[in-house]
């Protein structure tokens, strides 16, 4: 019966009931069967549409699933694989132009992956690149990139990009009390934006935290007594902050060691004799704040320097070394130490150190500029003394370099201390580093005619140098020394340099060098020669007078007589007198030739007659006068030289500048055509006496 009703057609619903009939088991037929008859299944199955639904949809099916896993694999990959690492490609790409100074370049980095980028990158500096592109990728945001550009950029010195990055980060994460801290320690110590530091210490959150926090407390003291250095009605401020703390917590050692360096900083002795006692039995190494700790003890080791206690001032610094063994401070004050008991050897080798401690920062508190400055002058000092003058006068010319390049960003402001370093160099340059040392120019002479040291030589550019020093010290001493701002021998010095040198305002330096040091005849020359060169006859004259007095006074010291055994005073007393009088003569005679009296004329032979006497004593065995002019006009054996001039026998001394002016003032000879009547001694002393 089912056969026939398959080969009649029925429907499957209608065979179903016939299979149930005789089987006693259903058929469940799906909806869209019920009313088809089998040759209709069979037509339809039969059809095209039935066999790409039937045959294809599982390999459709299958494409799908594949192009969909594709898809989330794909996206998956982009979004947590690509944009990460490309991000991270274009932070590190700004590191890299942050160092070599492309801040604006490391900016546009930053940015980049910060917010987002072209899809299809480029270096392009079209600023509407990212708004022109069609696709642009989200930025992938690391927190962290914000502290890494900040510090970054303080080791290159870019102070105001590094401030932005600093308040990016904070504005992502305000309550970053470590960030916070280190934030205004570097617009404090580093930038001297004191308000700002503080502003941002109070402006801290205070969700979650006491009304008062201990960490913040003495952080905005640290910022007060910094700030305390310019404007001193700070120091109370700052006080009370670590007040605030002591008072909750005696034993709190971050705050006791923050008075104590409260009480350094004023050099308050008593209240640093009240707490010097917590001190006593300290335990070399064991500290909770290891800087702070280094930073105060090193300060105690001075202090107790200052007083002469070395022993107290050896036990301070070694606990400052070992409180933090990379503390420039500790270093620095233990090279002060061996300065002061004379062993150049370890200072020079405490102040390498402080250099080593000093590098690799991010960057330089103002106290670590200044303490990198001093130490590298003072490694020029230790050098200059060792004969080092090549090294010297490199580590002399970093720290200068150093101190203005602070001082012009207003890290750092005029100090005499600084002012040292220029007189220092001032002096190294005086005497001639590209000489070796002292300079042969340096040496008092019997030269005619002045040899002036000429621009573009080696001498000059050291000269010109050495002014230029000298009155940087000038400046930075002012106000810690009476009237000159320079040592007087400096003072000396910058006169000569520049008498050298042809300029005006030498007779000025040798004009306050007088007033400070009456009594030394080498000013008194250089005073009256300049004078005169400059024509004022009767001043010279003066002053020539008074060094022949005190040149008196010295020889009178030695015996009353010039003493051919001493050689080294014999010869330059000679010199001196000689110069003195010839001089001396040739202002009188000058004097008295522009309308003078007549006893100008007697007076100036009577000098050219003493100047004379005194060539007298130069023998020829005297090689060392010889040499800077004098000519012997005696023997080994004390008889007059003669010498043969076109066929004439004449005494060497005939020859001599003062004979000769003597001879012209009594109308004997001649000057020649275009030069001065009588002849003056133009070289003066270097240095003062005894220097």
């Amino acid at each position: 019966p089912i056969i026939d009703a398959l080969i009649n057609g029925e429907t499957p619903k209608s065979l179903a009931a016939r299979f149930k009939t005789l089987t006693k088991r259903k058929i469940d037929l799906p909806r869209s069967y019920e009313k088809r008859s089998g040759l209709a299944l069979e037509v339809r199955r039969a059809s095209l549409v039935y066999q790409l639904v039937r045959e294809g949809w599982p390999v459709i099916r299958i494409v799908l699933l594949v192009i969909s896993i594709s898809w989330v694999l794909g996206a998956s990959i982009f979004m947590w694989v690509y944009r990460p690492l490309k991000a991270n490609q274009l932070y590190q790409l700004g590191l890299d132009a942050i160092k070599v100074d492309d801040v604006e370049k490391a900016e546009e980095y930053f940015h980049d992956a910060w917010d987002g980028w072209p899809l299809f990158y480029s270096e392009d500096k079209d600023p509407d690149r990212i708004a022109d592109s069609p696709i642009v990728v989200k930025g992938w945001k690391t927190d962290n990139e914000w502290l890494k550009y900040a510090r970054a950029l303080r080791r290159r010195k870019h102070w105001d990009t590094a401030m932005q990055f600093y308040e990016g980060y904070l504005s992502i994460k305000p309550g970053s009390k470590d960030v916070r801290l280190e934030y205004s320690r570097f617009l404090s110590g580093v930038l001297g934006k004191y308000q700002e530091a503080f502003n941002l210490i109070e402006s801290a959150p205070v969700a979650g935290r006491l009304e008062w926090d201990r960490d913040y407390t003495l952080a905005a003291g640290d910022v007060l007594l910094d700030w305390a250095e310019d404007d001193p009605t700070k120091y109370e401020e700052a006080r009370k902050r670590y007040a605030k703390v002591l008072e909750l917590s005696r034993n709190d050692e971050k705050a006791i060691l923050s008075m104590m360096r409260y009480h350094l900083r004023l050099k308050d002795s008593d209240e640093i004799e009240r707490l010097l006692p917590i001190f006593d039995n300290e335990i070399a190494g064991r500290t909770d704040s290891p800087q702070l700790a280094s930073e105060v003890y090193a300060g105690l080791g001075n202090y107790q320097l200052a007083k002469s206690n070395e022993k107290e001032a050896r036990r301070f610094i070694d606990l400052a070394i070992s409180a933090d063994l990379q503390s420039s401070e500790a270093s620095f004050m233990d090279a002060m130490f061996w300065r002061q008991a004379e062993d150049e050897q370890k200072e020079l080798s405490a102040y390498k150190r402080t250099l080593v401690n000093l590098e690799g920062r991010e960057s330089l508190t103002r106290r670590n500029l200044e303490i990198r400055i001093l130490t590298l002058g003072g490694m020029g000092r230790v050098q200059a003394l060792n004969g080092d003058l090549i090294d010297a006068g490199s580590s002399y010319h970093k720290s200068v370099s150093l101190y203005e390049d602070a001082r012009s960003r207003n890290q750092l402001g005029a100090d005499p201390a600084f002012g040292q370093i220029y007189l220092d160099l001032g002096n190294l340059k005086y005497v001639g580093i590209e000489s070796g040392g002292k300079s042969s120019g340096l040496q008092l002479t019997l030269a005619s005619n002045q040899e002036l040291v000429k621009e573009g030589s080696d001498r000059y550019a050291e000269l010109d140098l050495a002014d230029y020093y000298f009155t940087e010290a000038q400046k930075l001493f002012a106000g810690s020394r009476r009237d000159t701002g320079l040592p007087t021998g400096s003072l000396y010095r910058r006169g000569y340099a520049r008498y050298e040198m042809a300029r005006d305002d030498a007779l000025l330096d040798f004009h306050r060098v007088a007033r400070l040091k009456p009594d030394d005849y080498e000013v008194r020359i250089a005073l009256a020669t300049v004078l005169l060169k400059s024509g004022d006859y009767e001043a010279s004259r003066n002053q020539y007078v008074r060094a022949l007095d005190l040149l008196d006074d010295e020889l009178s010291r030695t015996g009353g007589v010039l003493n051919p055994l001493d050689k080294q005073s014999h010869s330059e007393l000679l010199l001196r007198y000689i110069i003195a009088w010839n001089n001396l003569g040739v202002g009188r005679a000058r004097s008295a030739a522009r309308g003078g009296g007549g006893g100008d004329y007697a007076a100036a032979l009577s000098a050219f007659t003493m100047a004379s006497e005194y060539l007298d004593e130069v023998y020829e065995d005297m090689p060392d006068v010889i040499s800077r002019g004098a000519s012997a006009v005696r023997n080994i054996d004390g008889e007059r030289i003669v010498k043969d001039v076109n066929g004439l026998k004449l005494l060497e001394e005939s020859t001599t500048i003062p004979n000769l002016n003597r001879m012209r003032l009594l109308g004997l000879e001649k000057a020649p055509e275009g030069t001065d009547l009588y002849m003056m001694y133009p070289d003066i002393p270097s240095d003062l006496h005894g220097n």
